[in-house]
């Protein structure tokens, strides 16, 4: 379906409300369905319009999982010329590059698709991506083509993997998670709820550590204000019973605290790119908040990483250092895709396109009457063949009982 012009701008102007989360959007549209439609053409566009061929382009890379065989190759990217280091990446700084579904991922297939890439881009300056097996070995592949391509790796994950170290081989974490999981057990139902620790995720979960580490500074802190006995409300001796254990870990609240502080210091400093100078700059920062040996351990470590991820380059010149841009451009896409953890990989991955690049509503407006639906069909069909979703209703119809 080709819309009119007055009829795409309309359009525009709801997909930009809804891409701002202003969900009115929808009232834009005849149907629920033909909202979504004009995201998806939009995705499409993004992911198919013409780049520029540049030298200067930094790709991020990562895969998303699903339910089901599938998992999706995602390639954002930027030019250097174009990056305001001063500032965090955005959404909007970002294009789409490359987007493909994999049943079965592989170094050889994501070398495959970086190959693709560079057809749209030329030959990019640094790819930014975690040290995942198939991501790494992928670009094991590619450099040997391309020498000159650097393989900065995400400073995040690597801080994760540097925690897990540590706290894996510390007894103390470990009974800390459990008395915090006691703990929540057994005041969610309570009027102690609002005490209720966090629980930390499942995946990743040594990339989610501040909240949990978070709640146990504060809510001591609040016992030894003596908060609880300023609430008539609240039975002292239960809020001893549960939270007083909190007491014992003061010294490790303390000693892990310092290990996130050095973590995030990191993590804010690479923000502005990985450059010559970084090194002895971060150690400047992090001098002061290194205090235990466990917190000394983990700035030289992070300092070595980054040693290495600064080694060779020009002076004055500055690589992206983190792919949290590309983590949040995939959790906005996940609360889009309201379903994703039961329907599948569906046509919805499309959308990542809209989330991405500078939108104005004439942009907007030339990619719907650019891209048809019958373009977003053909897409799916090549791309994500037969849906998960679409697997179940004809297993489902099969056994249908008059």
């Amino acid at each position: 379906m080709v819309l009119g012009a007055a009829t795409s701008l309309r359009a525009a102007t709801g997909v930009l409300q809804l891409l701002s989360g202003r969900l009115p959007f929808l009232e834009q549209a005849p149907s629920v369905n033909a909202g979504r439609g004009w995201l998806l053409r939009i995705g499409l566009a993004q992911l198919t319009c013409e780049k520029q061929h540049a030298d200067d382009w930094v790709w991020i890379m990562d895969h998303t999982l699903q339910l089901g065989p599938y998992k999706c190759l995602i390639i954002v990217g930027i030019r250097l010329s174009a990056w305001d280091a001063k500032r965090p990446l955005r959404h909007e700084d970002m294009a789409l590059l490359n987007l493909t579904p994999m049943e079965q991922s592989s170094g050889e297939r994501v070398h495959e698709q970086l190959e693709a890439t560079v057809r749209a881009t030329g030959v990019p300056r640094a790819v930014v991506s975690d040290e995942g097996t198939d991501l790494k070995r992928g670009m094991e592949f590619f450099r040997r083509a391309y020498p000159t391509v650097r393989h900065q790796h995400d400073l995040k994950h690597k801080n994760a993997l540097l925690l897990k170290k540590e706290l894996t081989e510390d007894d103390r974490w470990g009974a800390f998670v459990k008395e915090a999981n006691r703990t929540k057990l057994g005041t969610t139902q309570t009027s102690l709820a609002f005490l209720n620790p966090p629980g930390l995720k499942t995946k990743a979960r040594y990339m989610n550590l501040d909240a949990l580490v978070s709640w146990g500074e504060r809510t001591l802190n609040y016992l030894d204000a003596g908060g609880p006995a300023s609430d008539a409300s609240l039975d002292q001796r239960k809020v001893e019973e549960k939270l007083g254990w909190l007491r014992g870990y003061r010294a490790d609240l303390h000693r892990w605290s310092e290990l996130l502080q050095v973590a995030r210091a990191a993590e804010k400093a690479v923000q502005g790119g990985i450059r010559p100078s970084l090194c002895d700059e971060l150690r400047a920062q992090v001098s002061p908040l290194t205090t235990t040996p466990a917190a000394r351990v983990l700035s030289d470590d992070i300092l070595a990483f980054l040693r290495e991820q600064s080694a060779g380059l020009a002076s004055g010149e500055r690589l992206i250092g983190s792919s949290e841009v590309l983590e949040s451009i995939i959790g906005k896409y996940k609360r889009l895709q309201s379903c994703h953890s039961k329907g599948g990989m569906t046509s919805m991955l499309l959308s990542i396109g809209a989330l991405v690049g500078r939108r104005t509503s004439s942009l907007i407006a030339s990619a719907l009457e650019r891209i048809r639906t019958a373009d977003v069909d053909q897409w799916c069909r090549t791309h994500l063949g037969i849906t998960l979703q679409s697997q179940r209703r004809l297993a489902f119809s099969a056994t249908k009982t008059e």
